[in-house]
């Protein structure tokens, strides 16, 4: 089966996928990492396997959810990578026998985050998934099947190196997304399909984490903005204990098969089950839906740009903020060679603030710097929750380095239209996604509007040959400076005609004044008529009142309406955590340290600003790099009140032990709830994952803690929790205990015996109430 293939069928009818592993094998009696079974018990994948395809799946999964090197380093398995893999696809292709199934090689996450979220690089992750993905490809599979992943930056890692490995297999690619249509990293199910479109993967679906009829609403956003078919994988509803101590979903077979049909009429292509659904539930799907004909979609035909977290459209009119460019300013220039970026830190925020929707970024002389400037750049503005970026990078493999890093769909300024430019830039627009800046010269800039334009068309008709959509590039007419006596209407006229052939258009508008007095005046009057002509977007300097009022008025006059951009008002004090203001953080202490005490700075006001900013996170207000950054921003400042404090006062609020249970290595909440409550004056001791619960009890001995926090993330190990609860009491040692974790709920809970909290936020309220008691 080839891509050709497999996309026509896909116009055919509904296609099936298969249903959960884990929590059959669970059933079963099975409490190991389940891709071991690929070596020591066969049969029981097999027979779950058979069962599938005897349900009337048309794809089939191979047991390798994990099976990547550092998750089964994690999970301690010694068994060789290639065996448990090459082994799931024979396995695999036993049970489908001579049936028309075809099996897809199952990755999932590595179980940790890329930079700058977390510990490992955007390089390593290509690795592991490329290492994976090539054994599955060698042992026979038909495609690729990549879920479950929560981290966009690590789902581009995936793609890259599994498209890498072959141009001709089919790629499915999931994300999981929480109730509100965000992932835990911060990514909405809008700028997940925006980015995919433009990749190479041939459907963008859908999995885990909702039951269906909570998944229905973020499938439906999926829907609309994805341009490729569109796959979805929901749970069997919510984990429910059994008196017997086992855990069954509520959703029954046949409740399931009707909630899938809504997914259907919601223009569904692919459809399948994840936790908790059986060869049962996807029997009944299986016959409910058959030979059902895929609905054809309403998809929202705007274009966008996107950072990680934050969605542009471009219409009516862009405004890209000018002001990150070190171009003839020496300090400016020397502070990016020392890889000091505290003023691009600074002039993000500020240019958001101002009305800026896209920041341009331009380090200025390239010879100076490395490839590590462009990455932690791309990094450094990501880990703050930017805006989205436009690239202004000269160098080739500097702006490749860039794009790699980048999460979301960035500008790529700019290309030439130069053959060997256009080559480069169609290479990194197909492979990295984004919108293009596409100059109207090619050796030289020409004089009239006439040749500018058929510059532009000719480039255009090769980009689009070429496999780049018209809407996916921005024309640059080219403004020259009047002071240089150059004739701003050559521009203007340009303009006009790319407009009236239907492409975009956008400018450097600052160029036309350079050298001029009354800058800000030329700027908006001839940013007037340009808009007048039909521009759609614009580099310029957001601080100019005068020309920002420009584009809110032209827009008026012309019919349309350009939304002002909403910037959360904050306290003061938590709006420098968030924007990691150090410097005045550090001066509003300083004030605060005259009227009150260190320890009451700490524990009534410093730790009140984290308890609001995890209270932000868990609306979805701020996402984790908010969080993740304020907890670093406030961190110094708690040791340095501590250092301030009298021997007998240096104590925290409290102290907390984390922990996820053994079995399961998804850490990311437990993180969360550790930089949470560590950034709000909590001692906090993080064991990290799959810990054991002997050495839980031991650690707890040892230091003696307030709480424990406990986390479990899979079904297969919320158990785990109860062991540690029973070991505790066992020994004798009272403490309470706080779990959460995406299988977890409150019923479940309170039959362990323990206290539950939804998120961090409520975990971080419930533990100062505990120890108020």
């Amino acid at each position: 089966m080839n891509r050709k293939e497999f996309l026509q069928m896909l116009n055919e009818r509904i296609y099936f996928l298969d249903g959960a592993y884990g929590t059959e094998f669970f059933k079963k009696g099975f409490k190991g990492v389940i891709e071991t079974l690929n070596i020591t018990d066969k049969e029981m994948v097999f027979d779950l396997q058979k069962a599938y395809v005897d349900a009337g799946v048309d794809f089939l999964l191979t047991n390798t959810f994990s099976a990547n090197r550092l998750k089964l380093k994690s999970l301690k398995v010694s068994y060789d990578i290639k065996d448990i893999n090459y082994n799931a696809v024979k396995i695999a292709k036993k049970a489908v026998g001579q049936k028309n199934v075809y099996v897809l090689g199952d990755i999932s996450s590595t179980g940790f985050l890329i930079e700058p979220l977390g510990e490992i690089s955007f390089d390593d992750a290509y690795d592991v998934f490329r290492e994976q993905g090539e054994i599955l490809l060698n042992a026979g599979v038909d495609g690729f099947i990549i879920e479950t992943m929560s981290d966009l930056k690590e789902l581009k890692a995936a793609i890259l190196a599994l498209r890498d490995l072959s141009q001709d297999i089919p790629i499915i690619a999931q994300m999981t997304f929480e109730e509100n249509s965000k992932a835990v990293t911060g990514t909405s199910v809008e700028i997940y399909a925006n980015l995919l479109n433009d990749l190479d993967v041939d459907v963008i679906g859908i999995n885990c984490t909702l039951e269906p009829e909570k998944l229905l609403s973020v499938f439906k956003k999926l829907a609309q903005y994805s341009k490729k078919p569109i796959s979805v994988e929901p749970n069997a509803g919510k984990p429910k204990l059994q008196r017997d101590g086992s855990i069954v979903y509520k959703t029954s077979p046949e409740k399931f098969a009707i909630y899938m049909e809504d997914f259907v009429e919601e223009g569904a292509n692919i459809v399948g089950g994840c936790c908790g659904t059986s060869p049962d539930h996807i029997r009944l799907m299986v016959e409910f839906l058959k030979n059902r004909k895929p609905k054809k979609r309403k998809i929202i035909v705007e274009e966008f740009v996107s950072s990680r977290t934050k969605l542009q459209k471009i219409s009516p009119f862009l405004i890209i903020g000018e002001r990150i460019n070190a171009a003839g300013k020496k300090k400016f220039q020397e502070k990016i060679k020392n890889k000091d970026f505290s003023k691009i830190v600074e002039l993000a925020p500020m240019q958001e603030q101002e009305g800026a929707h896209v920041l341009d970024v331009n380090l200025g002389i390239e010879k100076l710097l490395d490839k590590s400037h462009f990455s932690l750049v791309v990094n450094t503005l990501d880990k703050i929750g930017s805006l989205p970026l436009s690239l202004d990078i000269q160098e080739f493999e500097f702006m490749e380095e860039a794009l790699k890093e980048y999460v979301g769909r960035p500008i790529i300024n700019s290309s030439t239209a130069k053959k060997e430019k256009l080559d480069n830039a169609i290479y990194l627009l197909k492979r990295y996604g984004g919108i293009l800046v596409l100059l109207t010269m090619k050796d030289k800039i020409p004089e009239t509007a006439k040749e500018r334009f058929e510059i532009a068309k000719e480039a255009v008709e090769y980009l689009e040959k070429n496999g780049i959509e018209r809407n996916r590039i921005l024309v640059d007419p080219l403004v020259l400076p009047v002071g240089a006596k150059k004739d701003p209407k050559v521009t203007v006229e340009t303009i006009e005609l790319l407009s009236k052939e239907g492409l975009m258009t956008s400018i450097g508008l600052s160029n036309l004044s350079f050298g001029m007095p009354n800058r800000e005046a030329l700027n908006a009057s001839f940013l007037t008529l340009c808009l007048d002509k039909g521009l759609n977007a614009a580099i310029l300097n957001t601080s100019e009142k005068c020309t920002m009022n420009a584009i809110f008025g032209t827009l008026i006059l012309k019919g349309k309406k350009l939304a002002k951009q909403e910037i959360l008002k904050e306290d003061p004090l938590v709006e420098m955590i968030l924007k990691k203001k150090e410097k005045e953080l550090k001066q509003e202490i300083e004030r605060l340290l005259e009227e009150y005490s260190p320890l009451q700075i700490s524990q009534n006001i410093l730790s009140k600003a984290m308890e609001h900013i995890g209270e932000l996170y868990s609306k979805g207000v701020i996402y984790l790099p908010h969080l993740i950054l304020a907890a670093e921003t406030v961190t110094p400042i708690f040791e340095y009140l501590n250092s301030l404090l009298e021997k007998s006062d240096k104590q925290k609020i409290g102290t907390i032990i984390v922990a996820t249970v053994e079995g399961d290595v998804h850490d990311i909440g437990k993180k969360i709830v550790a930089t949470l409550f560590k950034s709000s004056g909590f001692n906090v001791i993080d064991l990290g994952k799959d810990v054991p619960a002997s050495k839980i009890l031991e650690e707890v001995k040892k230091h003696k803690p307030d709480i424990l926090g406990l986390s479990a993330m899979m079904t297969t190990t919320i158990g785990r929790i109860k062991e540690v609860k029973d070991l505790l009491e066992k020994e004798g040692i009272k403490i309470p205990i706080i779990a959460g974790g995406a299988s977890l709920n409150k019923e479940i809970a309170e039959n362990f015996g323990v206290y539950y909290a939804k998120n961090a936020s409520e975990g971080l309220k419930l533990s100062k109430k505990i120890l108020k008691r």
